[in-house]
């Protein structure tokens, strides 16, 4: 295996912990290896920083092959690279390992894609969804429901106010949707008494069976190859940006350890610019390496205080600031 392909195995890491962990009560990850689900001051225990996880509760870290070794028992690290060219697609040929045996499995569930008619369903009640409401106090209602129809923002009824956001993919086919709970004065997530965040494929009974994912707003991307692609951390981030920088077209990974070659690869030839939060900058610059067409903007570097940076701040955070409006 290549130091290249190596690398692409490495950022898969969000995938395989999404196909072997569940959620705690408390809506973090259950260690795959000692069960616990909260660590040490109530913290989450399992957690996954760029391309390498930890479990704070039983003391076990790694990349996504330690991971691979780990859960399936699979102690020779060429067997657990081949497992993972196995598990992910990705080309490449390993060494012969000798008398080490064949790595057993199970095969995987096809991947479902989300009916159409199941998102269109979502595409009604804006005056019950809480993060509608807050868009429109931002934006106004015609800006916010122009907004709303472009990034196809559903509601859902499993938390009352919850939002739906749908990662719809180059094809337009609905790849996966995550139903989350928005304050609807402040737009911030209702994080108690757990984290409000929950997919439509678990919520449909097929947490198996989910496609890969998405940049969220990849559709957009699709339909209009005149602008450049803008690709920030948080699917409202990416509405945000596009009500008040709409020169580019503004896509979210749905989080900061989500962002992988894979997603960029239907962006190819076209210029690219990261927008990482404050926490995840260096993390991102360091991914973005070799990848061509690829920028990592620095506008938020260059303006944080000290302040901003404890706080994690977002370019959506920076763009209401210059609005004059509360973050």
């Amino acid at each position: 295996m290549t130091g290249d392909e190596l690398q692409a195995v490495r950022e898969r890491l969000p995938e395989y912990v999404e196909a072997v962990t569940t959620k705690s009560r408390g809506g973090f990850y259950t260690c795959p290896l000692c069960g616990s689900g909260t660590g040490p001051n109530k913290s989450g225990a399992f957690r996954v920083q760029g391309d390498r996880w930890r479990c704070f509760s039983c003391g076990k870290s790694g990349d996504v092959l330690d991971l691979i070794g780990e859960v399936e028992r699979i102690p020779d690290f060429r067997d657990r690279a081949r497992r993972a060219v196995e598990l992910f697609g990705i080309d490449g040929s390993m060494k012969p390992a000798g008398a080490a045996p064949e790595v057993r499995r199970e095969s995987k569930p096809e991947p479902v894609f989300i009916s159409p008619e199941t998102m269109q369903a979502s595409f009604t009640a804006y005056e019950r969804n809480n993060f509608a409401w807050w868009l429109c106090g931002v934006f106004g209602e015609s800006k916010a429901l122009e907004l709303a129809l472009a990034y196809r923002l559903g509601t859902s009824k499993h938390w009352p106010g919850a939002a739906v956001f749908w990662q719809i993919d180059d094809a337009g086919r609905v790849r996966r949707g995550k139903v989350m709970l928005y304050d609807s004065e402040t737009g911030r997530r209702v994080k108690e008494p757990g984290n409000m965040v929950a997919g439509v494929h678990w919520l449909l009974g097929m947490a198996d069976r989910k496609p890969p994912a998405c940049l969220f707003g990849l559709h957009l991307a699709a339909a209009d190859r005149s602008k450049p692609v803008a690709i920030c951390e948080s699917e409202k981030s990416a509405l945000i940006g596009s009500g008040f920088v709409p020169e580019f077209i503004w896509t979210a990974t749905g989080g900061k350890g989500c962002l992988n070659r894979a997603m960029l690869e239907p962006l190819q030839g076209r210029r690219v610019v990261l927008f990482p939060d404050l926490n995840a900058f260096d993390d991102w610059t360091e991914k973005a390496k070799g990848w061509p067409g690829v920028e990592v903007s620095d506008v938020l570097e260059s303006r944080a205080s000290a302040e901003d940076r404890a706080a994690g701040l977002d370019v959506a955070d920076y763009l209401l600031r210059e609005q004059g409006l509360n973050v």
